[in-house]
């Protein structure tokens, strides 16, 4: 596969969420130390974004993610996705995320999203930014 935007954008989802453990180290060759993400409203860092991936894994067991649709312009990709998880504690969540990626030097350096909770309950609905 070549290098481009979108394949570094899905390999950040396949060791962020899709794989049952987190590879802090491989996270760390696909994210930018200067990374910054804005969810809902809510800004981490590169440390609170493995804090949040820490939770979610601690969270959720099976997560499933399906790309509705991609864009990609240079260092920038945008996706609408379904993201389903089973919680641990039983429960079930299902969110629909839009986000826009930024890539420099080779590793996602930020991320903008919004989430739509479509399954879940009221206290699951921050989970797309929760550390």
């Amino acid at each position: 596969m070549s290098n481009t935007a979108i394949t570094l954008v899905r390999e950040l989802f396949e060791c962020a969420l899709l794989r049952p453990e987190l590879d802090e180290a491989r996270l760390a060759q696909l994210v930018h130390p200067e990374y910054r993400q804005q969810a809902d409203g809510r800004s981490l860092d590169y440390a609170d974004f493995v804090k949040h991936l820490r939770h979610l894994k601690q969270a959720c067991g099976r997560v499933v993610l399906e790309i509705l649709s991609w864009a990609e312009q240079g260092e920038r990709v945008f996706t609408r996705h379904l993201v389903a998880a089973d919680k641990w504690d039983g429960g079930q969540v299902r969110m629909l995320v839009i986000a826009e990626f930024r890539v420099r030097d080779g590793r996602v350096v930020a991320c903008d999203e919004l989430t739509h909770m479509l399954a879940g309950t009221g206290e699951d609905r921050d989970l797309g930014s929760r550390h």
